[in-house]
């Protein structure tokens, strides 16, 4: 698996990881969860080291199921994001329910906590000081924001007074390419990370329109792979760009890990780019 250097630390992340989003707490047996477990550390021992998680996700379900697997590799091999939702009003609730992920999770620290979507009724000023105290207070290592703006992570990253934000997880794919548009140019120049989620979309792109299906088999005949392979390759050729697409099934898990040997042309790149004449390619990995 391809790692590239997290922002400004000298931290190594994989391209591709694993997300959790999805993971229910209703309804589903023993099995469905040694599912998810099963697909999680196949994803691991092919190198995508990197699990994204949330106390949203399942209501705490997921980092549940996270914590119960990763009890099986030396921590230090695993990097393990998750994330703190808005509905915490206090800064007390909100340092509780970090403490809470983490037994959830039952590790020590996480290597990234990100605040998971802004909140109107909550500063970003609030935010950024609970960020920096459990810094501070060892309950993680690095910090960043989830679906902020780059105005709103601007401001963010000017109230901290000891750390810096090293990523913006934002909503990305082939099929959704608003923010690598808008957003991305920002965080290249200041060397960020952008994490991609939800890269093939809420189908794996079975519901795309026929012109951008098209093109992608296109490109997915000339690399003997899949469509869905082929758009997650797009996504980590942008530079400072990472992504975490979930996987239940085993096969997609393989097919997520192979993605990242994919050497996209410059040539493919610019086909798959829908805004063909404001590409540049010293912003991909070419």
């Amino acid at each position: 698996m391809k790692q590239i250097t997290l922002g400004k630390t000298k931290e190594k992340i994989p391209l591709i990881g694993q997300g959790t989003w999805g993971i229910s707490r209703l309804f589903k047996d023993k099995e469905y969860y040694e599912q998810w477990k099963t697909s999680l550390r196949t994803g691991i021992e092919l190198g995508m080291t990197h699990i994204d998680t949330a106390e949203f996700y399942g209501w705490g379900k997921a980092e549940e199921v996270v914590g119960e697997l990763i009890k099986e590799y030396d921590r230090d091999e695993l990097f393990i994001t998750s994330k703190l939702f808005p509905i915490h009003f206090r800064k007390k609730t909100m340092k509780k329910a970090a403490e809470v992920s983490l037994k959830r999770l039952d590790i020590k620290y996480l290597d990234l906590y990100l605040i998971h979507w802004p909140n109107p009724f909550i500063s970003i000023e609030k935010d950024m000081k609970v960020l920096e105290e459990l810094v501070k207070e060892g309950k993680t290592r690095y910090i960043g924001v989830s679906n902020f703006s780059v105005d709103q992570f601007k401001k963010a990253q000017d109230y901290l007074k000891s750390e810096e934000l090293i990523t913006n997880q934002l909503k990305a794919s082939v099929e959704d390419q608003k923010v690598i548009h808008n957003s991305l140019s920002y965080y290249q120049q200041n060397d960020i990370i952008m994490t991609a989620y939800s890269p093939l979309g809420h189908k794996g792109l079975t519901d795309i329109d026929e012109a951008l299906k098209n093109k992608l088999q296109s490109v997915a005949e000339n690399h003997n792979a899949t469509i869905q392979q082929i758009a997650l390759a797009w996504l980590i050729t942008h530079k400072n760009v990472i992504t975490i697409p979930k996987a239940f099934h085993l096969n997609h898990v393989k097919s997520n890990a192979k993605a990242a040997s994919i050497n996209l042309s410059k040539r493919e790149i610019e086909l798959l780019h829908t805004k063909q004449s404001d590409l540049l390619l010293t912003n991909f990995n070419t």
